[in-house]
């Protein structure tokens, strides 16, 4: 009897310290996942940042239509709010040619970048996609434009279309928590004025 008693009450402690346990486990988890979010996010935004404020032209990424393949291209997963095109003079000093056209979409969840010269054309240079983060979240909504876009250009005219407003919504694991919402507003500031604005308007095939 006395056996029995004590395997009952053994029984109930473990049975308490299993759920705490794996309570904590869970709660771990989380905020490792909430970390990986926040880490993925903002590392995919410094490096847009660099890019953006030493850009010379910034195009609207919610513009849609035949004109303005950058942002509405369906079959190359390039969507309104979804995909960024600029032309930057980052890195010109080590680059040759150094002003580039650079390109960001989502697509299956991953944030992915590539870039190529006006002269593309003529002289082949253009990168492959490469990837910057994952598990993105944002999600496109043809024919209407993504809630919240993930490329947007802010409409203060005061700003003079010179800054872009990126959102990313990022998880990980959707079983372990919420989405991470990470928003920045980047100018194109360090650059100067009066390129043509159609200078990145002949993409390279996908």
């Amino acid at each position: 009897m006395e056996l029995m008693v004590v395997l009952s009450i053994l029984s109930i402690v473990l049975v308490i310290f299993g759920t705490v346990l794996a309570g904590v486990q869970r709660a771990v988890n989380r905020q490792s996942d909430r970390s990986g979010n926040n880490d993925q996010a903002r590392l995919a935004i410094e490096e847009m940042d660099k890019e953006i404020r030493s850009g010379n032209v910034l195009y609207d990424p919610s513009l849609t239509g035949p004109t303005h393949p950058w942002s509405d291209d369906a079959p190359n997963q390039i969507y309104p709010g979804m995909a960024l095109l600029i032309y930057t003079q980052t890195n010109a000093v080590t680059r040759n040619p150094g002003n580039r056209c650079v390109q960001w979409r989502i697509a299956g969840g991953q944030l992915q970048r590539r870039d190529w010269t006006t002269t593309w054309q003529t002289d082949g240079i253009v990168s492959g996609w490469r990837l910057i983060a994952d598990h993105i979240v944002n999600q496109p909504s043809p024919p209407t434009p993504p809630s919240p876009p993930a490329f947007a250009l802010d409409p203060d005219p005061n700003k003079g279309g010179r800054t872009i407003v990126v959102t990313f919504l990022v998880n990980q694991n959707a079983a372990s928590g919420s989405n991470v919402k990470i928003q920045a507003s980047i100018s194109g500031r360090n650059t100067e004025y009066g390129y043509p604005s159609n200078v990145c308007s002949t993409l390279p095939p996908y």
